[in-house]
């Protein structure tokens, strides 16, 4: 019997394998074919009098990835790339004096972005209405992401049906705490915070929050609310008052479209066919921002590198799931190798996307940062978030700009002592443990840490929290007495931050790259990002892929991702300090 399960077993598993192994082959031949064929294909002609369509269904990335994702992927898509925040800014730019496209079009119901990346792209909107032609948002619902972006164009139309969905209401954040929840499955976190405002962890070990963790949530909060005010008060010229009022009192929850017509929050109701039919165009003559391809020319001049630095920020020994990006030493020293064997680079912009991680590896990727600035000048880009070890690795720049909705400062240390006796008692584990010298056991995860253990660590964070300081003091030129009035641990949105000095400039990654452009003192430049935006095919046939094994390449969708990550965060920085932003406000 046991000798056929296991002919049985053998026979699925083989069987499965081959099937894996052809289907993984037939890609690669796909691909093969794709990449010797694709000087030969030319995509569909852009007519004349075409609109430039900006819709992001599925959300726009900060920065290429360096894996190969094959989630909803389509035969065409072997020799495209990514569509990220700087190739829309780029394509909007361009198509500012591309003679085909008359205008363009803000397609409010595919707007699935963050406030940060719209803000950067209605000021490339901005700058491309200089040329005289016209953006007009289009759609059948508003909320307070997209109608920060319909606010960029000259006209907001909107569906007339009263089935539309309007909600422009007020700004919130949630926050889970778990600590009920592990009492009754025998798990206990003690979270250890330098800094009063640090909440990165209350969450694990408190079951409700802190008056200081609110205190600091409300803040950005209430920042968030004012440049939102303030944007529509002067865009579409309705009084600021009157319009924070309407918003506190929720009058613009679920109204009608004729309701926003007459508050002056749109120009016209009008269907979307109906708006072509009156400008006199075709579907043919709508070109989605994925399908506008700039030909990628080279001047042979110099060159600014653009480092996208996104995710957490991990010690390069720790591995991690679910196909999520992170920072670490090793990967950024190979990145500063690239740049520093490559004499035509001759400025640095370094674009962070990131709420921060391990002390260690944020100390050693700012020695980089500092000795490359030897070389070349080297300018910050906030993303949506460059807080705690993001703020670190950032704070020795020579110019660091930021979006006013970023989400920065948290300069502050936090540790997680994760206690699982309880739990192991409950399924029936006894542990016993025999102790040779003083702490020997502290990090065991069957007991309690004593005060003599926590205070240990408590002393060991507060040199990380004074070093910390004086990495921000030296490279802000702020003493270290002003420095402790924004620091414990607070946060702050872009604006905020600029007023306490923390950020030089409010801008984007176009402003960073210009300020880059002057301090290197250079007329004309191409622009080379680490990690490169390329297609499937490249990046299947590229010899990066020499160092691995080519299948890592592959992302690995996981499930929940958003769910566990939380969770994730707290085992993976478990029992070492860490510099990581509390939460992410969306």
């Amino acid at each position: 019997m046991d000798t056929i399960k296991s002919a049985v077993k053998w026979f699925f598993k083989t069987t499965f394998t081959v099937i894996i192994v052809f289907a993984v082959l037939f890609f690669f031949i796909a691909a093969f074919i794709a990449k010797l064929t694709y000087e030969n294909i030319k995509s569909d002609e852009i007519q004349k009098g075409s609109y430039l369509v900006l819709s992001f269904p599925a959300g726009l990335t900060e920065s290429p990835s360096e894996q190969i994702t094959l989630r909803g992927f389509r035969a065409d898509d072997l020799n495209k790339k990514a569509l990220t925040l700087y190739g829309v800014i780029s394509n909007i730019d361009h198509a500012s004096g591309d003679s085909r496209i008359k205008g363009i079009f803000i397609d409010m119901d595919n707007w699935g972005i963050s406030p940060e990346h719209t803000n950067e792209i209605s000021s490339a909107l901005d700058k491309f209405k200089e040329s005289g032609k016209p953006v007009t948002a289009l759609g059948s619902g508003l909320d307070k992401n997209n109608y920060q972006a319909a606010l960029a164009a000259d006209e907001i139309i909107m569906d007339p049906s009263s089935s539309c969905t309007i909600i422009l209401n007020g700004y919130s954040a949630s926050v889970p705490y778990f600590k009920d929840m592990g009492d009754k499955i025998g798990i206990t976190v003690s979270a250890i915070h330098i800094g009063k405002y640090k909440g990165a962890g209350e969450n694990f070990s408190r079951n409700s929050m802190s008056e200081q963790y609110k205190e600091s949530i409300e803040k950005i909060l209430n920042d968030r609310l004012d440049l939102f005010s303030g944007s529509v008060s002067e865009r579409r010229e309705i009084d600021r008052s009157v319009f924070e009022g309407m918003i506190d009192k929720g009058e613009m929850v679920f109204i009608t479209p004729q309701q926003a017509l007459e508050l002056k929050l749109v120009d016209k109701l009008m269907s979307f066919d109906d708006v072509l039919k009156e400008r006199g165009l075709k579907t043919k003559q709508l070109v989605d921002v994925s399908d506008y391809l700039i030909p990628e020319e080279k001047t042979g001049a110099a060159r600014i590198a653009v480092i996208f630095a996104e995710g957490n920020i991990v010690d390069s020994y720790v591995e991690t799931a679910f196909g999520d990006d992170t920072i670490n030493p090793e990967k950024f020293e190979r990145i500063l190798n690239k740049i520093k064997k490559n004499k035509d680079v001759k400025a640095i912009v370094l674009r962070v996307n990131s709420p921060g991680g391990s002390a260690l590896a944020s100390e050693k990727i700012l020695r980089k940062i500092k000795n490359i600035k030897q070389d070349m000048p080297v300018v910050v880009s906030m993303g949506p978030v460059a807080a705690s070890g993001g703020y670190y690795i950032a704070c020795q720049a020579n110019k660091i700009f930021a979006d006013p909705y970023t989400i920065t400062g948290s300069i502050g240390v936090v540790s997680l002592l994760p206690n699982l006796k309880g739990i192991s008692e409950k399924i029936g584990i006894k542990n016993e443990t025999i102790v040779k010298g003083k702490y020997s056991d502290i990090f065991d995860l069957t007991k309690a840490q004593s005060q003599d253990d926590i205070q240990i660590i408590r002393s060991s964070m507060e040199k990380i929290y004074t070093e910390f300081k004086a990495r921000v003091s030296e490279g802000r030129n702020i003493s270290e007495i002003e420095l402790e009035e924004v620091a414990q641990g607070q946060i702050w949105t872009g604006r905020q931050a600029k007023e306490n000095r923390l950020v030089d400039e409010l801008g984007g990654l176009n402003s960073a790259i210009l300020e880059a452009k002057k301090l290197a003192d250079l007329d004309n430049y191409d622009i080379v990002t680490y990690p490169e935006n390329r297609s499937i095919s490249e990046k299947i046939f590229s010899a990066d892929f020499e160092d691995s094994d080519i299948f890592s390449g592959f992302e690995n969708a996981g499930y929940f991702q958003n769910e566990i990550s939380m969770i994730k965060n707290a085992v993976l920085f478990a029992n070492r300090p860490a510099l990581i932003l509390p939460v992410i406000i969306e």
